[in-house]
């Protein structure tokens, strides 16, 4: 028959795994929306150049640059210049980009861990805010 010790470890233990499983249902079940975060922070990037031959390696994305634009046809009035991520305005001569889609992929992996930790926080709020109601 188990001693009172061993029944608080194993209940300790299937608490514990408990939680990791939620915690990692949440993280992968947010991931699109860490997608989306990762997106939008490419839209909200600048980019600083400091001369002439940076604006050919225009690097957009955080926290790793997954997306490079030749940015060289523009000719701005003085360096260092700070422009915005451009979207392909001129069908018939776009701007060249390139996308280095497994940093997108790290950056969405990263920005999930984050979404995840706030989401989580938040429920953790709500169910002590409730259990605390409750007593």
């Amino acid at each position: 028959m188990p001693g009172v010790n061993e029944v608080v470890d194993e209940r300790r233990a299937t608490d514990s795994t408990s939680r990791i499983r939620e915690a990692m249902f949440l993280y992968v079940a947010l991931l699109p929306v860490a997608a989306v975060v990762t997106f939008y922070l490419l839209v909200a990037d600048r980019f600083t150049a400091s001369s002439a031959d940076d604006l050919a390696r225009a690097s957009y994305g955080w926290p790793f640059d997954w997306v490079q634009q030749d940015l060289s046809r523009y000719d701005p009035i003085g360096f260092p210049t700070t422009i915005d991520f451009s979207w392909q305005r001129a069908w018939h001569d776009p701007i060249v980009t390139t996308y280095d889609w497994f940093a997108f992929a790290a950056n969405t992996l990263i920005v999930g861990v984050v979404v995840a930790g706030i989401v989580g926080f938040v429920i953790a709020a709500v169910r002590r805010s409730r259990k605390a109601r409750q007593q």
